[in-house]
């Protein structure tokens, strides 16, 4: 049998582990829950009185359970083994919040079938797409990562702007297919641009950043029109890209931000050979393919000239 109920965080706690084996939940949940991330989901969700969109699992050998006109009762000595949401439940001790949990509960099993149902979810259990969980972010703002809330929005405005050359060219939760360029890739780089007081755009305002960013992408555009528009340019691939992003702040010298504009990168980005940016050709001259190989490839021939 499997119910389902919204059960008062507080009481959770005092009946629940993670480890079937321990009779101590909280000795139990302190050998498995990382503490600061559960500090975290508390600052977040639990002390804004906001609830948690998804259901927490849970397994008991009860087999039985009184039901009156929708209210669940418990006997004292229930005991349930958490099988999804460790963390979310832990959070609930950081909180003054008595939050309700969702709850999906299976009823009558063995402690190997609890076992057997752990594995089966979290076995197949799929990872949230990085560019989703970038979306979900920007919707959900935390008050915590101010950084993170403007990257979301930087790369939306890119994604959705129409004098962006990113127009509707990033995948925002990287379920499509057809485009090649997802936010999880496209966010970490901007995020970089932003993201300490070294950072090249860290001290401008939003509107500044993004008029900058789109310069910058529009010179990359132009140094291969025709084969960005198909979707087939290097600088379209998501490591080239988050690649040449880097390369925004060393092209800022002591321009000004609000004066950047996409004639100031083109000067410097037409002098890149795109015929080296393969990933066979990186790999000969660098060992390797990854962000920084590429990197390294694209400053080494933009300073090379300027110099």
């Amino acid at each position: 049998m499997i119910l389902t109920a919204a059960i008062p965080g507080s009481w959770l706690l005092k009946h629940c582990t993670p480890s079937w084996r321990l009779e101590s939940p909280k000795d139990g949940f302190q050998r498995v829950v990382n503490e600061d991330r559960a500090r975290t989901i508390a600052v977040a969700v639990l002390d804004q009185q906001r609830s948690f969109p998804n259901a927490i699992v849970l397994a008991t050998d009860l087999k039985h359970v009184k039901i009156d006109q929708s209210l669940v009762t418990f006997k004292d000595s229930a005991k349930f083994l958490i099988i999804d949401g460790q963390h979310r439940l832990w959070s609930q001790n950081f909180s003054s919040f008595d939050a309700p949990f969702i709850c999906v509960i299976h009823l009558g099993l063995v402690e190997k079938e609890m076992a057997e149902l752990f594995l089966e979810i979290n076995d197949n259990q799929k990872r949230v797409p990085s560019s989703l969980r970038w979306d979900l972010f920007r919707l959900t703002r935390p008050d915590d990562d101010p950084v993170g809330v403007r990257t979301a929005d930087l790369v939306y405005d890119l994604a959705s702007e129409r004098e962006s050359p990113l127009y509707q060219r990033i995948d925002m939760t990287g379920e499509n297919p057809k485009i090649s360029l997802k936010q999880g890739s496209v966010a970490p780089a901007v995020k970089s641009l932003i993201a300490t007081s070294r950072s090249p755009l860290a001290n401008y305002g939003y509107d500044v950043q993004l008029k900058a960013i789109i310069s910058f992408v529009a010179a990359l555009k132009e140094c291969d029109a025709e084969a960005w528009d198909s979707g087939e340019s290097p600088f379209y691939s998501a490591r080239v890209f988050r690649a040449a992003l880097r390369l925004m702040g060393d092209l800022m010298g002591d321009t000004p931000a609000e004066k950047l504009s996409a004639s100031h990168f083109y000067s410097f980005l037409v002098n890149i050979d795109l015929t080296t940016l393969s990933t066979e050709e990186i790999k000969a001259s660098q060992g390797s393919a990854g962000i920084k190989a590429i990197y390294d490839t694209l400053y080494s021939q933009l300073f090379r000239v300027a110099e």
